[in-house]
């Protein structure tokens, strides 16, 4: 509709031009200049709208990323009190008697009972997968973080790696989309002179953090965690909520805060 507006006014301002000529008359030359600026901005319209349509598209789907996540948050929030702690696996146990040679008294150990589905799984897995069932991902921040203070989300701004579209640059967080046993770590450096907690953040528990002193050089720690995910978890990247960062998250081309995971087993 706009595009036609357009063209509708290109006419009437040409036409109101031709209106100062003697005869009345167009000259063909007038008119193939006429037409070919006519075609030219349609041209230049219709690039725009499709960018508009991307730029539309791609807020579409943040804002369902969003929502997906802040449902995530309300669930487990009314269903699970606040520790800060992980809730721990359950799993199946057996217990065995084991006669100790020198005390000769029972030991219980608690193994893990093993069925042959789950032993036929982990040599399944030892199969190379195709590249189209990968989930990893590997991106940083292209800039500083200036006083990112308590309860602060870090938002890598740069994509390297991808696979399986489970990190969103516009949040920050990573959405598993299966369940799966997921490997994660983060980079933090911080300017020199200040202080930085970063923790990571498995549907808001903690689940693993470090401690970034700059001192008086440039200071970077890394944080590694071996997590189980349920689809659809949410893992992001944050400042502590209890102790106040103290200065900047640095980040350029030498030295790079990042964020990166990749799913082991499924």
């Amino acid at each position: 509709m706009y595009t036609y507006f357009s063209v509708l006014l290109f006419f009437v301002a040409f036409f109101e031009t031709t209106k100062g000529n003697s005869n009345g008359c167009v000259s063909r030359e007038e008119f193939e200049k006429f037409k070919t600026d006519v075609l030219t901005r349609i041209d230049r319209l219709s690039v725009e709208k499709t960018e508009q349509a991307k730029q539309i598209e791609d807020q579409k789907r943040a804002i369902l990323d969003l929502k997906s996540l802040l449902a995530k948050h309300d669930d487990i929030s009314s269903t699970i009190s606040h520790s800060e702690e992980p809730p721990m696996n359950s799993t199946s146990n057996v217990t065995v008697d084991v006669t100790d040679s020198a005390t000769h008294s029972p030991a219980h150990l608690p193994l893990k009972r093993l069925s042959s589905s789950n032993i036929q799984k982990r040599l399944i897995s030892t199969v190379p997968r195709a590249l189209g069932d990968v989930i990893a991902f590997y991106v940083y921040l292209t800039h500083p973080e200036n006083n990112p203070g308590k309860h602060h989300t870090i938002i890598y701004d740069y994509v390297v790696t991808n696979y399986g579209n489970g990190y969103n640059k516009y949040t920050g967080a990573f959405i598993a989309p299966r369940s799966g046993v997921y490997v994660f770590t983060w980079t933090t450096f911080a300017n020199p002179g200040f202080y930085l907690p970063i923790e990571l953040i498995v549907n808001n528990y903690r689940y693993g953090i470090i401690s970034v002193d700059g001192n008086a050089l440039y200071n970077g720690v890394t944080g590694v965690a071996v997590v189980h995910l349920n689809q659809c978890d949410a893992v992001l990247v944050r400042s502590d909520l209890h102790t106040a960062p103290s200065g900047n998250i640095f980040s350029d081309q030498n030295m790079k805060t990042s964020f990166s995971g990749w799913c082991i087993s499924s």
